[in-house]
């Protein structure tokens, strides 16, 4: 049907306002999606108000008769295709809610299903009756229910006042009198000229929640930069309470490695240098990762440091450390290896406490034994007493204690790298010096798993070299 420039002209004066203003929501909602989407978890009410936004900008353009007489589409689809925007529209702005308001989640929940399940029931019932809007008269009546418990919800006595509060009366009070004035004048019980009030209304409410998520992101990003600041203070505390130097003894040679998962661990390793010729090592594992379990590591070095006295007692370390540790943890255990090295008498002793077995290779053929004396997890059990061996320290021993992030790494089935690949990698480095040999253990590790690490991951290396006692 051909039109003349003069009709032209006037449906684009009266499409003028709906375009403009479903241009603008439409960017508008695309840019909150993209910026909702880079935020992710933490904006997922952005998310909401961008589909709304997107949803509603659309509805106003496809109503435009200048938009519609630019494609070659019968009217009966545009009518069909704006009923189904016009029930379906509610359902994002209420998912908005439910997702900034938590503590009304069944509420707003409810809603949800209740306006989805009708806009099902809308877009069938058109079909059925190949009649658009035919369930109009029933969406006009839920949308005057709906806006009217809005109002009451947002104010209702007894809330907190706050500049978010005001913001969403704002934004509440303009859509609901827009709306329910539009819904009586499609139920012609008001009448009056001009165009819709609603979109009008729903702009200044689409305005009021963006300032109010912008406010809550903002405001979560602030509180992100705190817990960073604070995280990072934390992991400067953790660092210092860990050896800033390796031991220094004739003929031994000692290496560490420490990964924690997050930015603070509840790994732990410490040494006690009783003299120039007594060592003792600990490895120790806080169940948990990051700040609880780092703070609980930091109980670990005190209750080790008041061992003092028995360092050269396994058995007398760990049940001093239970003893110290029990009732203070939480709820919470530690695991833990003491390797205890006289230089002087040529002697080991070790003792652990739920902790995976000691590794004890000999530089000179490669073989790697399992060394385990085991007792209870420490602050498990007051009173628990524990055991320890001793042997003899042999010519090129080399020494791995370990927490179990090194052999509990899993690769993409869900398999665990376990011990005997871990002996395997140790007998892989028996030549090299022992800096290598523990990135050589690390990097095997890594490239079996192949992804991410799961875990808090300590490791100590201890080489003997007895020809430099000599």
């Amino acid at each position: 049907m051909p039109v003349n420039p003069a009709d032209l002209r006037d449906m684009l004066r009266a499409d003028a306002f709906g375009l403009v203003l479903g241009l603008l929501l439409i960017l508008t909602g695309l840019a909150t999606l993209v910026f909702g989407s880079v935020l992710r978890r933490r904006a997922v009410s952005l998310l909401w108000l961008g589909a709304f936004s997107l949803l509603y900008g659309s509805r106003l353009l496809e109503r435009a008769g200048i938009l519609r007489l630019s494609f070659d589409v019968p009217t009966a689809v545009w009518e069909r295709i704006d009923a189904a925007m016009t029930y379906t529209v509610p359902i994002p702005i209420v998912l908005f809610a439910r997702a900034i308001f938590p503590a009304w989640r069944r509420f707003w929940t409810s809603g949800a299903i209740g306006l989805a399940g009708f806009a099902v029931y809308g877009v069938i019932a058109d079909a059925t009756l190949d009649h658009a809007h035919s369930a109009g008269t029933v969406n006009n009546g839920i949308a005057i229910a709906f806006f009217v418990g809005v109002i009451g919800w947002v104010y209702r006595p007894g809330l907190t006042p706050s500049r978010e509060l005001q913001a969403l009366r704002i934004g509440a009070l303009s859509v609901s009198v827009a709306a329910v004035a539009d819904n009586l004048r499609g139920m012609k019980v008001l009448a009056f000229p001009g165009p819709d009030l609603e979109p009008i209304g729903f702009t200044v409410l689409i305005a009021s929640l963006a300032t109010v998520a912008t406010w809550r992101v903002v405001a979560d990003a602030h509180q992100l930069v705190v817990i960073n600041r604070e995280l990072d203070i934390a992991r400067q505390i953790q660092s210092s309470i860990l050896p800033q130097a390796m031991p220094q003894m004739r003929g031994l040679t000692v290496v560490s490695r420490y990964r924690p998962l997050t930015a603070v661990a509840g790994d732990f390793y410490d040494f006690v240098e009783i003299d120039t010729e007594r060592l003792g090592i600990l490895v120790a594992d806080v169940a948990g990762h990051g700040v609880p379990a780092a703070l609980l590591a930091s109980m670990v070095k005190v209750a080790l440091a008041a061992q003092r006295d028995h360092a050269d007692s396994p058995a007398a370390v760990l049940a001093g450390m239970n003893q110290t540790l029990c009732g203070r943890l939480a709820g919470q255990y530690v695991t833990a290896a003491y390797l205890f090295i006289d230089i002087r008498s040529r002697m080991i002793r070790y003792g652990a406490a739920g902790h995976p077995p000691m590794l004890r290779s000999t530089r000179g053929n490669g073989e790697v034994d399992e060394v385990e004396q085991n007792g209870l997890m420490l602050g498990f059990v007051q009173n628990h007493g524990y055991t320890e061996l001793q042997e003899v320290l042999r010519r090129d021993d080399r020494f791995l204690l370990y927490t179990d992030g090194l052999i509990e790494a899993c690769n993409a089935d869900d398999e665990f790298f376990g011990i005997e690949r871990l002996k395997a990698s140790l007998t892989a480095a028996t030549a090299r010096h022992a800096e290598d040999a523990t990135d050589d253990l690390l990097t095997s590790v890594h490239r079996w798993s192949g992804r991410p690490a799961g875990d808090d991951l300590t490791l100590v290396l201890v080489d003997w070299n007895d020809r430099e006692t000599t």
